[in-house]
């Protein structure tokens, strides 16, 4: 009777124990959580990107643009500074607050879950293969962030997520003409995260350098759904978040650099221009061709000049109605409507 008396005060006395180290723990935990909610650091763990109906993968399957057909096609490489305003859509807010969150940390909450296939950097050269995927667990080794691997779920501190440090995304635009469908349009073919971060020449050197780090290459059509459901403020002077990151890319809101077209000799703009000035004026005469093809985009419908001489006399004294830009006159209209 007394050996049982001792063992329930020892079972007695490791529970309070127990239950004293859990309250402690759980305290710490607060208390951090507090500091880096003060120094804006914290990201809600709890956090999720909502799972795709049947509705909005139909949806992006019928909005797919299909270049099979395409009998003139030119591949654009742009960088997109996020630091520039025109790009800040895609950067803000810089750490989750409620359920915003800007497109890093969805692209990266959708690795963690499985529901976005990603592509190895490869020097640049896109190629979406199975031999070319990427494992998250490959992604968090790339930004030095430890992790455990508890059977296919992958356990890391997202408070090491690099939201702040993912300033950059290399796109890749395609324009082409579809002359069976008798389509001119431009599509976002694929987009690459660019983590940029503050190396130093060595440990006890002050001197540092910034290094552009790309991550890896995600076809755009992949990203779509999810990001056609969050929206974003595209203006200082009208703070409604009136349009999405797809509309964003669709209408081509950003600014991004070219560097490199897609040629034979697979070579980067600074390659074949070593001068400076010489690829700032190949830059420009790029987007200059590129300009001239999206006004191509539409036609000047010249029927409306036809008008009967009775209409024309009635119209004598009518004012002068001013010409579009370019000298042309008439209705504009797609070239869809050719056919």
């Amino acid at each position: 009777m007394k050996r049982l008396y001792q063992i329930t005060i020892i079972l007695l006395l490791s529970i309070i124990c127990l239950s004293s180290m859990q309250a402690q723990e759980s305290l710490r935990e607060r208390l951090a959580k507090r500091q880096q909610q003060e120094q804006g650091t914290v990201t809600d763990s709890s956090l999720k990107v909502p799972k795709l109906s049947v509705r909005a993968e139909m949806m992006n399957e019928n909005q797919t643009q299909d270049l099979s057909n395409a009998t003139w096609v030119r591949e654009i490489y742009r960088f997109l500074d996020l630091t520039k305003g025109e790009n800040a859509a895609l950067y803000y807010p810089e750490q989750p607050e409620n359920d915003k969150m800007n497109l890093f940390t969805m692209i990266f909450k959708l690795m963690e879950n499985n529901s976005l296939p990603i592509y190895r950097w490869n020097n640049g050269n896109d190629l979406f293969t199975d031999r070319m995927k990427e494992d998250f667990g490959d992604i968090l080794s790339i930004l030095e962030i430890p992790y455990q691997k508890n059977g296919e779920n992958y356990v890391y501190d997202e408070f090491s997520i690099p939201n702040n440090e993912a300033l950059g995304y290399y796109i890749k635009e395609a324009w082409y003409f579809d002359r069976s469908n008798s389509v001119l349009g431009v599509k976002t073919v694929a987009i690459c995260p660019v983590v940029i971060r503050e190396e130093y020449f060595s440990d006890e050197s002050s001197l540092s350098t910034l290094s552009r780090r790309p991550l890896f290459w995600i076809p755009y059509e992949y990203i779509r759904p999810y990001a056609a459901r969050m929206p974003v403020m595209t203006s200082d002077r009208n703070n409604v978040m009136t349009k999405t990151i797809d509309d964003y890319f669709r209408l081509r809101l950003y600014e991004g650099e070219i560097y490199k077209t897609t040629n034979m000799e697979n070579k980067l703009m600074v390659e074949k221009y070593k001068d400076p000035e010489s690829l700032k004026q190949a830059q420009g005469k790029i987007e200059g061709e590129l300009k001239q093809f999206e006004e191509n985009l539409w036609v000047v419908n010249d029927s409306i000049n036809d008008v009967p001489s009775k209409n024309k006399a009635k119209n004598t004294g009518a004012s002068k109605i001013s010409k579009p830009k370019g000298g042309s006159s008439g209705t504009a209209y797609s070239a869809r409507d050719r056919r």
